[in-house]
């Protein structure tokens, strides 16, 4: 029998039994005029559900004792040098003999994009302290391995596959540095609309618990947890992510930091971009005209218009579509984000001057850099001959570009063609995050030339 028929006949045995006992009490209990009949219905509820919030116990008759797994949790803390007090916190788990110790790299990313500020440490569940060493980090699948100086004995064993869909997996964390917990799920396949392998995650996996290791019933890793706001939507990263971070065996220096942050990021977009550049881009009507839509599996578009509107001046169509994808460098700072919109504007309760005073060239980025870390947008414009030839009809094409200060080879990007036709306007944007010059112009080439 599987593991999960075991459970469910042992859920089913556990009720019968339970609803026996019922029986004879309430034969007594009527005796006495105590317990009506929805009480007795109440009490079946109760039984039910203390049968399935028992998943240690069933884990257990698995195979595996999972309450001695509590104790191989680490609490991670990146503590800051100055206050002397930690800043952030998540958990870890050992992998090997030799103390390596994984992660997420969001966990440890205050220490990797400062560590002349911060400490990394490990708390035990007896309240034992050390430091642990960065070894090296996957920023683009979020993961990080860091070495313990003082192994344990025992280490959790890496699976070699993920669990096939619908199967249950245990996750365990330290949420709140409220102590190590265990969540029960399904697991869901993978993510759709994502260009990175992420497993979906039917289980509240809570802040605090990222870098805590998921288990199949015999206890083997599975992936690692990434918390998101405790709703019954998480994400695991695959275990074949975990083994070919360690299969490197590498030990960054602190100096490097910044350098292997930004090859990483080159690496990942060489091979995400370019299969943009490369592929047709299908077309697809918006109000009438031909553009485009999602442009690959990993894109999702929204579309919306101010119809309902009734005290409208102007209407509006509009059509937005992007990435599932980017990657989290820093607190505030993200990277490789792709966005596309389309909007198209007409007058309704203004004459034609006045609507053309309206009109904005408004440009959005998706990552909001401050000074720090990346320089100003330096922009071009040019204006390009519409095909209708009238006086009033034109494309206004502005692009603008930023670089990254501490991560050498990387810049943003936004382009804008405003298409002016009588008295109708259409605005279509390219913004893009972390790429590197040669393919933003490819890409700003290829959606300029689609949009006019």
């Amino acid at each position: 029998m599987s593991q999960q028929g075991f459970v469910a006949k042992r859920i089913q045995n556990d009720i019968a039994e339970s609803l026996v006992n019922l029986t004879v009490t309430t034969k007594s209990f009527k005796a006495l005029g105590a317990l009506t009949t929805m009480n007795f219905s109440i009490l079946i509820r109760l039984v039910v559900l203390l049968a399935l919030l028992s998943p240690n116990a069933y884990a257990q008759e698995g195979g595996v004792d999972f309450s001695g797994l509590y104790e191989r949790i680490y609490q991670i803390q990146v503590v800051s040098k100055d206050a002397g007090s930690k800043s952030s916190i998540g958990s870890g788990f050992q992998v090997s003999s030799e103390g390596h110790i994984v992660t997420n790299y969001h966990v440890v990313s205050a220490f990797v994009n400062a560590p002349n500020q911060y400490n990394i440490k490990y708390a035990t569940y007896d309240g034992q302290f050390g430091f642990l060493e960065l070894l090296d980090f996957d920023i683009v699948s979020d993961i990080a391995v860091l070495k313990h100086p003082s192994p344990a004995a025992e280490a959790f064993e890496l699976s070699s596959s993920i669990p096939a869909k619908g199967e249950t997996v245990y996750a365990l964390g330290n949420p709140g540095d409220w102590g190590i917990v265990m969540v029960p799920g399904p697991t869901n396949g993978l993510v759709e609309h994502s260009y990175e392998d992420r497993v979906l995650f039917s289980g509240s996996l809570n802040s605090g618990m990222s870098g805590g290791p998921s288990l199949s019933h015999d206890g083997k890793v599975i992936g690692v947890n990434v918390a998101t706001a405790g709703s019954q939507l998480s994400f695991l990263v695959p275990v074949a992510k975990v083994h070919a971070l360690l299969e490197k065996q590498r030990q960054l220096s602190q100096e490097s930091f910044n350098v292997e942050i930004a090859a990483q990021i080159l690496a990942w977009q060489q091979v995400r971009v370019q299969e943009l550049i490369d592929m047709p881009w299908k077309s697809e009507e918006f109000n009438g005209k031909d553009l485009f839509g999602a442009l690959r599996n990993d894109f999702q578009c929204w579309g919306s218009t101010n119809e309902s509107d009734t005290e409208r001046k102007l209407e509006l169509v509009r059509k937005y579509c992007s990435t599932g994808d980017d990657v989290y460098i820093d607190s505030g700072i993200n990277s490789g984000q792709i966005s596309f919109s389309f909007r198209h504007l007409k007058p309704v309760k203004v004459n034609d001057m006045q609507f053309s005073k309206m009109q904005s060239l408004s440009m959005y980025s998706e990552n909001d850099l401050d000074y720090e870390h990346a320089t100003n947008f330096a922009c071009e414009t040019d204006f390009i001959e519409a095909e209708e030839s009238t006086a009033d009809s034109y494309h206004r094409v502005v692009t603008c570009i930023r670089a990254y200060k501490k991560l050498k080879g990387l810049y943003d990007s936004v382009v804008m063609v405003m298409s002016n036709s009588g008295s109708e306007v259409f605005k279509k944007q390219l913004a893009m995050s972390g790429l590197k010059k040669d393919h933003i112009l490819q890409m700003n080439r290829r959606f300029v030339e689609r949009s006019l």
